[in-house]
């Protein structure tokens, strides 16, 4: 039981389950709100949702892994902020279609999420140079 708990302590097993639940959580409550996949070319709904479950997982798993292993904070605030930027926008209005978007932007906002990691670990670094803390 011991060696089951600290697999799941791990900083990789933290990103897969956290990645694989946001996923599940995000498109349930897209399909909830009136997403679907329209029928068509089967390769082409293939391609489409496992482009758009792949992007969901990633968004949050690199961010979690990123926390639990070297406690970068920046990365996870950022992508919970782009999802409750894109609720905001679902639920009053503030863009045609929202949901949809996230879905097919996603490498953009992994970019953002990533990019904002990358500043962190810059700032830690140059405070860690002047005054040795970081």
């Amino acid at each position: 039981m011991a060696a089951v708990r600290s697999n799941i302590r791990h900083p990789i097993s933290i990103g897969i389950l956290g990645g694989v639940g946001y996923g599940a959580a995000v498109l349930g409550w897209m399909f909830s709100r009136g997403v679907y996949v329209s029928p068509g070319n089967p390769v082409s709904i293939v391609t489409g949702v496992g482009y758009a479950i792949g992007g969901l997982v990633l968004m949050a798993a690199v961010p979690l892994y990123l926390l639990a292993r070297f406690s970068l904070i920046l990365p996870t605030g950022m992508t919970i902020w782009l999802l409750g930027n894109t609720v905001y926008q679902e639920l009053y209005g503030a863009h045609l279609h929202p949901l949809t978007s996230y879905l097919t932007v996603w490498p953009l906002l992994f970019g953002v999420a990533i990019g904002a990691g990358i500043l962190e670990v810059f700032i830690r670094a140059v405070t860690e140079r002047i005054i040795g803390m970081g």
